[in-house]
């Protein structure tokens, strides 16, 4: 994730709260240190945060879990990963290969690209995600920011249920971390 959305012209709250989460301190270290450690998708986690952020009551994760869940785990699989995977590999030959100014120049300047596919397909995933909520549109309520905060802990208890995650005491520390972020700025 990045501070920049791509080019495609669509209205998406999802991406600019994720956007905008991701870019406060902490919350990106947070963030990857979860995906590493359970595979988490980032996306996911902000999704569910997301859903409590906007303190409709009680944010049906369970409403919307299971079709994001299909739908992400095979966008990832198919789409992102293999470009993650490809990003990856050429850090790794940057890194150990002995490259000449052009040919590490255009390494370098290829990956980029990549890193920006990257980042649109994880757009795409959201867009999918915010169409999810726009189908189910529930009526907003009024809620405390600390009834949404436990909401969002609960959505992200329930992700991790899901995805086989135990979260652990280092790992509650990144949850906590991305939920203050949001819910104490």
């Amino acid at each position: 994730m990045s501070a920049k959305a791509p080019n495609v012209d669509k209205d998406n709250p999802l991406w600019d709260f994720m956007i905008s989460t991701y870019n406060k301190p902490g919350v990106e270290n947070a963030c990857l240190a979860l995906q590493a450690s359970f595979r988490a998708d980032v996306n996911m986690v902000m999704f569910c945060i997301w859903l409590a952020y906007r303190c409709d009551g009680n944010s049906f994760l369970s409403f919307y879990l299971k079709p994001a869940l299909k739908f992400s785990l095979s966008w990832q699989s198919a789409m992102v990963e293999p470009l993650r995977a490809v990003r990856d590999n050429l850090k790794d030959y940057i890194q150990n290969y002995s490259l000449d100014g052009p040919d590490q120049e255009s390494t370098i300047a290829l990956r980029e690209r990549i890193k920006e596919c990257e980042l649109d397909m994880e757009y795409m995933q959201t867009l999918s995600l915010y169409a999810l909520v726009l189908e189910g549109d529930h009526q907003d309520f009024s809620e405390s920011s600390v009834n949404c905060k436990e909401c969002a802990r609960n959505n992200l208890e329930e992700y991790f249920v899901s995805i086989g995650a135990r979260i652990d005491p280092p790992s509650e520390a990144h949850v906590t971390c991305i939920l203050s972020a949001v819910f104490d700025a």
